[in-house]
């Protein structure tokens, strides 16, 4: 009875963390699809290091503003691109996969989320499968290897191809 018992326990919580995560997924996926736009672009390099007081790190967003002196591309998404993107971005690692993600995070993709007057936005790096969110995005990017895959296809096949990894995708 008590081995059931906390069978019952593991299984309640594992469920129960499982709907918190959905909600957060589920949330950024309403977050696309009520967008005003959305847009997906290419960058100069954003987090530098910092090595003498006084260097400059660029950001993709600067004072709530899109930093327009980083920008190589842009494309203005459809619905359509937008349900895919967001599809794309939600799906989660398996129970218990993982996989070996780089250090180097030398972003040079996003996605801009426009609302009203407002921007959420993603900084992205594929080479070390690495992105960072505004604070408004709770999604973690512990994603599977074949949704790495399939984001960084999304961005070619969109001509957003400025500093994307030439590594062969079977090598990813």
């Amino acid at each position: 009875m008590e081995k059931f018992l906390l069978f019952f326990i593991s299984i309640s919580l594992l469920l129960g963390n499982k709907s918190v995560a959905q909600k957060q997924q589920n949330k950024v996926y309403k977050t696309f699809v009520a967008a005003d736009s959305v847009v997906i672009l290419s960058h100069k390099v954003t987090y530098t290091p910092i090595i003498n007081i006084g260097d400059y790190s660029p950001r993709l967003i600067e004072n709530g503003k899109l930093n327009e002196k980083i920008i190589k591309q842009r494309l203005r998404l459809s619905k359509k691109d937008i349900d895919s993107l967001a599809s794309i971005l939600i799906t989660p690692l398996k129970l218990g996969e993982t996989f070996e993600r780089g250090k180097c995070f030398i972003p040079h993709h996003g996605i801009l989320i426009f609302k009203g007057d407002k921007c959420s936005f993603f900084d992205i790096c594929f080479d070390c499968k690495h992105f960072v969110t505004s604070d408004d995005i709770k999604l973690s990017d512990s994603s599977r290897i074949i949704t790495w895959k399939k984001l960084k296809a999304f961005f070619k096949t969109r001509k957003m191809d400025y500093q994307i990894p030439m590594v062969d995708e079977k090598d990813d």
